[in-house]
């Protein structure tokens, strides 16, 4: 396992984020204003036989979503503040390297897969990986 990333493995990385920060604001933006979101609420709103009941309950799953994505693009953009740091691609737990595999597949991890599980099974929970 590598100590440190080469300028080409950051600039795939980055390349990676970027695109997946531009993928993830577009979903926000038509989660939280689109066209589609206005014509599926009106869509809902029209064929609502339950009154408020199922309105709110799509409301809910939308707002869940919407953060969950929101969440997703906090982690991107602040992997693509750590990227610039000497550091990044070590874990946040142990320090050893994390593998340029791993970081690939996801780079907005900061724990090595041992950590993680480690977390995992402490109840730390996938999420927190990536804060």
């Amino acid at each position: 396992m590598s100590t440190s990333l080469t300028p080409g493995q950051k600039g795939l990385l980055e390349t990676a984020l970027l695109t997946q920060r531009s993928r993830l604001e577009a979903e926000l933006k038509l989660q939280l204003g689109g066209e589609d979101r206005v014509t599926h609420a009106r869509e809902q709103l029209l064929q609502d036989t339950d009154g408020e009941t199922a309105h709110e309950a799509d409301r809910e799953v939308d707002l869940a979503r919407s953060d969950a994505t929101l969440l997703a693009l906090r982690q991107v953009d602040a992997a693509l503040q750590r990227l610039q740091e000497p550091d990044f691609g070590h874990c946040a737990d142990c320090g050893a390297a994390i593998a340029f595999e791993r970081l690939r597949l996801s780079p907005q991890v900061t724990r090595c897969i041992e950590c993680q599980s480690a977390a995992e099974t402490r109840g730390g929970g996938a999420h927190h990986a990536t804060l």
